[in-house]
């Protein structure tokens, strides 16, 4: 019986360090595109958001203006036996598919109400959930209320004194000024 010498079939050191280059040029390029992509995606979420408020509050200002309480603000305790005002919440309201949506100036009320029914009924109607979007305050932008993707959670001190732009700032209505939503997608 005799045995044969036969070389092993693997790879040599340079064949190995070809491929190690030709992986790392095609990183150095796709990669970034990628990243970009997911930025992408994150500002056109927030876009989203900002025409879904928008549309949404177009809507809410009509059934306000139907109900005669687009231009009312503030009542008293039963103010006058209005259907439209809530006396244990102090607001008025609209009906929105079965849930309360309390309004000020026709606009809805921004959900960082002192009263929870208010913030709860606006992540309802709005279908803004707990686990898809945070809530805070932009103290950058007057105070307006910001709402923030899950995706970017982790930044609410950021955005609460404006390091941060990944977000939508909705903006209620005063006797002073318009309602207004602004998408911020600079830091996406």
């Amino acid at each position: 019986m005799s045995f044969k010498y036969k070389p092993s079939a693997g790879f040599t050191l340079i064949e190995l360090v070809i491929v190690i280059v030709i992986l790392a040029v095609l990183s150095v390029v796709a990669v970034p595109k990628f990243l970009n992509l997911s930025s992408d995606a994150k500002a056109a979420d927030v876009r989203a958001l900002a025409a879904l408020l928008s549309t949404q509050n177009q809507l809410v200002y009509a059934k306000s203006n139907l109900a005669n309480i687009a231009a009312l603000e503030e009542c008293s305790f039963q103010c006058g036996n209005h259907p439209n005002w809530d006396i244990p919440v102090g607001e008025y309201f609209i009906d929105a598919s079965g849930t309360r949506l309390y309004v000020s100036l026709g606009y809805p009320i921004a959900p960082l109400s002192s009263s929870s029914t208010v913030n709860n009924n606006y992540r309802t109607v709005f279908g803004l959930g707990e686990q898809q979007f945070s809530i805070t305050i932009a103290r950058t932008e007057n105070s307006a209320t910001a709402i923030v993707p899950a995706v970017s959670k982790d930044k609410l001190t950021e955005i609460e004194n404006g390091q941060y732009r990944c977000h939508v700032v909705y903006s209620a209505p005063t006797k002073s000024r318009r309602y207004s939503v602004t998408a911020y997608t600079e830091d996406c």
